[in-house]
């Protein structure tokens, strides 16, 4: 076969791959079967130009949280921080701190369990201090932090763990006995 041919032949095939692509793009919705056909359906669904915005919505207040130490010892104090921004609904600026005095409840969770209610600062940041001894070393204490902005509720969670690092030593009781190496044994 000549030059020519080939050349020919190479080009008719993908032009038709590409008017095939074509038509696939502009079908809204194409469904079929795929394997043995049982149960195996599948929809492709090409969005169309006015299916979703260039920018994604963001809402008007953002809350984050953040703890002075994730694995503080036990018993110990750390700091809990909230930080509110405001966010520009054109999304061409960054977020700025909303007005001061906006109020910021704490709930720190089990097994802790404290709240504290507090107002941001000029800055947007509320803090609050939890001084604690938990009973349950190394479980996770969830800290949900909370606000109102124009009448919408804002959450936002993070967390911490007490005695992360904490290492029980056994000790010996009136039902033990020394087991291998030197280590009590409990006894039933």
């Amino acid at each position: 076969m000549g030059l020519r041919l080939r050349r020919f032949a190479i080009m008719v095939v993908a032009l038709s791959v590409m008017s095939v692509a074509l038509v696939a793009c502009q079908t809204s919705t194409i469904t079929g079967t795929g394997g043995s056909g049982v149960g195996k359906n599948f929809t492709l669904i090409t969005p169309g130009p006015g299916d979703a915005s260039p920018t994604p919505t963001f809402p008007p207040l953002t809350i984050g949280a953040w703890p002075s130490n994730y694995s503080p010892g036990n018993p110990d104090t750390i700091t809990i921080y909230a930080i509110c921004r405001v966010q520009d609904p054109t999304m061409r600026t960054p977020p700025s701190p909303p007005s001061p005095g906006i109020a910021v409840t704490f709930l720190i969770g089990a097994p802790i369990n404290q709240s504290a209610t507090v107002t941001t600062g000029t800055d947007g940041i509320a803090t609050t201090q939890v001084a604690f001894s938990d009973s349950s070393p190394g479980t996770p204490v969830i800290v949900t932090v909370t606000t109102q902005y124009n009448g919408a509720p804002y959450t936002n969670e993070t967390f911490f763990t007490p005695g992360a690092l904490f290492t029980p030593t056994p000790t010996a009781g009136p039902n033990s006995t020394p087991g291998a190496g030197g280590t009590p044994t409990a006894t039933p």
